[in-house]
């Protein structure tokens, strides 16, 4: 029991110290923001500010990001939450202000099926074999968290969520400015890479391979011929779901987006899609990302890259600015800031009158 009250009493301490940290952090940027010119590198190359938790600190299995825009003339927000093979992401348009996009999206399985027609589409062919995922599939594994930051100041954050059974593995990146990839893409600070590792044994030489996806919203979701970042030119030959709120002129989205090409046993292949369609069951959406196989082998490694992202209100600010001046990050910020130090505060005063409490009820 007492090795229990110590455990406890340390998770909140640490939590409470990150927390604190992280506030510290941002006063120190609110106060350099107030002193550097917006063309500064310093403060140019930060786009947005993110602050990342894995829980519980030595052997986490769950991961949250906030996101918050840097001297924007609109500030905006998102979050991205993970645990038991679930991501969701929540889009504010306005930072403080309540979510406008919002979806999780989910792991479900994997399926092997016949080209019974020869079209290439999953729900015209017939299922071979259907490997379950899930929840249950997830959990074995700590997350492995990694940061570095580039030689322009770039930070950038990898969390690799590996499957129990080693057949999936999840690579989620996100970074606070601007970020070159070596396949030539971009990835943008309003968006999170999720890149695909599957690893796959097939029971026949000429079937395909699918990864199901579920997305749960109850909001509008539209399949788009290009993503924002393929209309942006941030990447090239990419689709998306979109999520979006339809409220006028003030519609704000959130995305997942894909490469319609792929690595497969080490050569770019298409990618198709199927859905999304309600599923019967849950009332949600499933989604199938489809992969072709370039040989016969049995076994199967695809290496794919999609990515959650949102339309950001901010970043439109900083490229089209109204008529006033820009709304000043400092004051953002310190709101911010103070708002986690007071958070840590009172975590780190509870968890120390529990304990008190606690020894005199011994």
């Amino acid at each position: 029991m007492a090795l229990r009250r110590r455990s406890t009493i340390a998770l909140a301490i640490s939590l409470a110290a990150a927390l604190a940290l992280s506030g510290a952090e941002l006063l120190s940027d609110a106060a350099h923001a107030s002193t550097v010119s917006p063309e500064s590198p310093s403060v140019a190359s930060q786009v947005r500010r993110n602050v990342t938790f894995v829980l519980p600190p030595k052997a986490p299995r769950t991961l949250f990001i906030d996101s918050r825009s840097v001297d924007a003339p609109s500030p905006d927000e998102f979050q991205i939450t993970y645990a038991d093979g679930n991501f969701t992401l929540s889009y504010r348009r306005t930072q403080g202000g309540p979510i406008t996009s919002q979806y999780t999206l989910t792991v479900r399985g994997l399926v092997e099926w016949n080209d019974t027609h020869g079209d290439g589409q999953m729900e015209d062919g017939s299922i071979v074999a259907y490997t379950p995922m899930g929840p249950g599939a997830f959990g074995r594994f700590a997350i492995q968290h990694s940061q570095r930051t580039t030689g322009d100041g770039i930070a950038v954050n990898s969390f690799v969520i590996v499957s129990n059974r080693g057949d999936l593995t999840l690579n989620l990146t996100i970074t606070d400015g601007f970020l070159a990839l070596p396949s030539g893409q971009n990835l943008t600070p309003m968006e999170a890479k999720l890149t695909l590792d599957i690893l796959h044994n097939m029971t026949m030489p000429d079937t395909h391979l699918s990864l199901q996806l579920g997305l749960s919203t109850d909001q509008r979701i539209s399949l788009e011929n290009r993503s924002w970042d393929d209309l942006n030119d941030f990447s090239s030959d990419d689709r998306a779901l979109n999520v979006s709120n339809e409220v006028g002129s003030a519609s704000s989205a959130a995305f997942f987006a894909w490469s319609n090409s792929a690595s497969v046993n080490g050569q770019p292949g298409p990618v198709t899609t199927s859905g999304p369609d309600v599923n019967g069951t849950s009332g949600d959406y499933d989604f199938y990302l489809s992969y072709a196989r370039p040989t016969a082998d049995l076994q199967l490694r695809v290496v794919h890259d999609p990515a959650m992202g949102v339309v950001s209100a901010a970043y439109l600010s900083t490229l089209h600015p109204g008529p006033g001046p820009a709304l000043p990050f400092v004051g953002d910020a310190l709101l911010y800031g103070v708002s986690l130090a007071g958070i840590a505060a009172l975590l780190g005063a509870t968890a120390i009158l529990v304990n008190r409490r606690r020894r005199r009820d011994l």
